[in-house]
């Protein structure tokens, strides 16, 4: 174990955990690793370079956005921004060491919109590098996976003289909300790898657990659906009106009923209801906040179209136009057997994982990896995306929580294994 890196990955999770930004806000973290991998002898690609800047979904508030890309350029200044600005806030390493196989890992960058947790058990409080942002933490891990990322640029830096291919380190934003990977996918970056990996923390996983190839990540649809209809006096002549508000509600009962509609997992979810003016006014415009899942691209692209239907319908019926807008998607997908059995014999070899799962498909969730695996396999490439056990001994939080930590422990093993599944594929 090389104790010097295992400190400086340490390091770097607590500089990430202590500075949190949300999705497509990640302005002074993509400087930050833009430096670092500038100074290991990257070749650095930023903004447009990774991604394609007009497909970029769920974009957040622009006066919010404003004022964090405001905090970034006072620290690092505007001529390192530049490139970063307007929400292109994905950053990639590349090391190119001659002829061979081009081999990409990808790690997110993003947190949450969640006040973190002062409480004297919680060890960031305790050892002072919970966030400085009121109301963003990194409750999903995406700072120890940024970390372990900075990790293997350093051994890839230390180790590139006998290394064949090109290496690539994906900083991927807007995770959280399934919004960053499309972007990268259509920018074509990723054309030419041959192997792509990526993993994924569980404070919810025994520590020393490893699921070399989790293949139970749902398809999914984040959609904001807007109706629009016309107001009028609610005593006197509501008949003059068309109710938006009648319009969402009728879609909403409509929705609850099909996910219990035929086989498979099907999830139906309005998590957020807007609209209307006053109880006195009838309400000409509503808005839902609205996510599919399924555990399959069929029965997935199956809740889509029912959703539009049942769009139209309910809009039509109160004389209202509507708007359906895509702000998130995420592919169901299934990693490489021949890479998930390559992924169990480096993890079999390494100190920290003491139990060696080849794959599951436990529903874990939506994961914006998958349309990044998708685009790999269907190029002829392999990929596949790893879960690890970072759980602390004794207690028992879960994702997206405001007492949400990992065990740091397990941050150099998923090193060694990117790295060592690095030197084996150069071979």
């Amino acid at each position: 174990m090389n104790h010097s890196i295992e400190q400086k990955v340490i390091s770097y999770r607590r500089h990430f955990h202590a500075n949190p930004e949300l999705g497509w806000l990640e302005y002074c973290t993509a400087a930050f690793i833009a430096d670092e991998l500038l100074d290991l002898g990257f070749e650095v690609k930023k903004g447009a370079e990774v991604m394609s800047v007009d497909d970029i979904m769920g974009l957040p508030n622009k006066d919010v956005n404003q004022l964090a890309f405001e905090k970034a350029e006072k620290v690092f200044g505007l001529e390192k921004m530049k490139p970063f600005a307007n929400n292109a806030t994905a950053v990639a390493g590349v090391l190119k060491c001659g002829d061979g196989p081009v081999v990409a890992i990808r790690v997110d960058m993003d947190a949450l919109p969640i006040l973190e947790s002062n409480a004297k058990d919680h060890y960031p409080s305790q050892a002072g590098f919970s966030s400085k942002s009121k109301g963003v933490m990194h409750a999903c891990g995406h700072d120890g996976h940024s970390a372990i990322g900075l990790g293997v640029a350093h051994c890839l830096s230390n180790y590139s003289d006998k290394l064949n291919g090109t290496y690539i380190l994906l900083f991927q934003p807007a995770e959280e909300g399934v919004r960053g990977s499309a972007s990268i996918v259509k920018s074509g970056f990723l054309k030419d790898v041959d192997y792509l990996f990526a993993a994924h923390l569980w404070s919810n996983m025994p520590l020393g657990k490893i699921v070399c190839s989790q293949n139970g990540t749902a398809a999914t649809d984040k959609l904001d659906v807007t109706f629009y209809g016309k107001s009028a006096h609610a005593g006197i002549c509501p008949e003059k009106g068309n109710n938006a508000i009648l319009a969402a509600a009728n879609t909403i009962l409509c929705l609850n009923k099909i996910q219990f509609e035929g086989e498979g997992l099907r999830r139906v979810n309005v998590g957020r209801m807007e609209g209307g003016a006053a109880r006195n006014i009838i309400a000409d415009r509503s808005k839902l906040e609205i996510e599919l899942r399924a555990n399959s691209q069929i029965i997935e692209n199956e809740l889509l179209e029912k959703l539009e239907r049942i769009v139209k319908d309910s809009a039509e019926k109160q004389g209202c136009s509507f708007e359906i807008k895509k702000v998130g998607e995420a592919a169901a997908a299934c990693g490489d057997d021949s890479l998930a059995k390559l992924i169990r014999d480096e993890a079999e070899n390494i100190d920290g994982f003491t139990n060696v799962i080849l794959s599951d498909k436990e529903n874990r969730g939506s994961e914006d990896f998958t349309s990044l695996m998708n685009a790999i396999q269907t190029r002829g490439g392999k990929a596949s995306f790893i879960g690890i056990g970072a759980s602390i001994k004794g207690k028992n939080v879960e994702h997206h929580t405001p007492d949400f930590d990992i065990a740091e422990e397990v941050l150099y093993p998923s090193v060694e294994l990117f790295f060592n599944l690095a030197k084996r594929l150069s071979k």
